[in-house]
């Protein structure tokens, strides 16, 4: 799960391992796709040059957070991307503890995105501006697996509404309320409009179609991931516009981005 959303930073200083920082004023920090440039003096650094930074943020509490960053790699399904060894430091007690829990290969890692959420729950582009994602996490997964809010798809379409579809489908927010109901560790079959990811159980008995997404949540609904977490009955009693035949042609028709298919 997403433990911190960074709706501002100020680079607060650098660890002795650190390459040498620019220093004086008109420093910004701005993220590009899943990079931190920190540009001041003339002279540009990226996250591989701030492995040990400490980064000033703050939370969704309102509360000021410290995270470091103490190591950089490529992702191994996706080069581009660079995943974070970020640590949280405690203010007040100076106590570390990862800001990412493991996902299911192990790692603890993840890497900023630039943008915000609004009040509605769209991302806003902003380079100025960025959140932390883990790759154990909705909003991590779906960037490996291609969803760049930052990108263009091969056709020329803007990648953040599959990414926000994406989110959705992956926390079963059926109603796009912030909700999920899912499991860790549940495989889902997910494809897309773009073609960015291609059914591959469409001749597995063992799953079937579960639902269309869309940026606010599912289109349409076949069946639920967990019928004892809930019920379809009970989601369409609550929202009945997702009732209904829901195939993927009926999700296209309803104006689906995504499509999975589930245990």
């Amino acid at each position: 799960m997403r433990r911190l959303v960074v709706l501002s930073l100020a680079l607060i200083g650098l660890a002795a391992g650190a390459r040498a920082a620019p220093t004086g004023g008109g420093a910004s920090l701005v993220v590009d796709h899943s990079i931190f440039q920190l540009r001041a003096g003339g002279k540009v650094l990226t996250s591989r040059d701030l492995v040990g930074a400490t980064l000033e943020t703050t939370g969704e509490d309102g509360l000021p957070a410290t995270i470091r960053i103490d190591a950089v790699s490529p992702a191994p399904e996706r080069p581009a991307v660079l995943l974070h060894d970020f640590t949280t430091i405690d203010a007040a007690t100076g106590k570390t503890a990862p800001l990412c829990e493991a996902d299911v290969k192990g790692r603890q890692v993840g890497f900023p995105v630039a943008g915000r959420w609004d009040a509605k729950g769209r991302l806003v582009k902003d380079p100025k501006v960025w959140f932390p994602v883990c790759t154990s996490g909705a909003q991590g997964k779906c960037i490996l697996w291609g969803y760049d809010p930052w990108s263009r798809g091969p056709h020329g379409e803007d990648l953040a509404p599959l990414y926000e579809a994406c989110i959705h489908m992956v926390r079963a927010d059926y109603d796009g309320r912030g909700a999920p109901f899912t499991r860790d560790g549940t495989e889902i079959d997910v494809w897309d409009l773009a073609g960015i990811q291609t059914p591959d159980t469409l001749n597995d008995p063992r799953f079937a179609f579960e639902a269309g997404w869309g940026p606010k949540g599912a289109v349409c609904v076949a069946r639920t991931r967990y019928a004892d977490l809930l019920p379809r009955a009970i989601l369409l009693q609550s929202a009945p516009r997702l009732g209904g035949a829901c195939d993927e042609a009926a999700a296209r028709r309803r104006g689906a981005l995504l499509f999975n298919r589930s245990r």
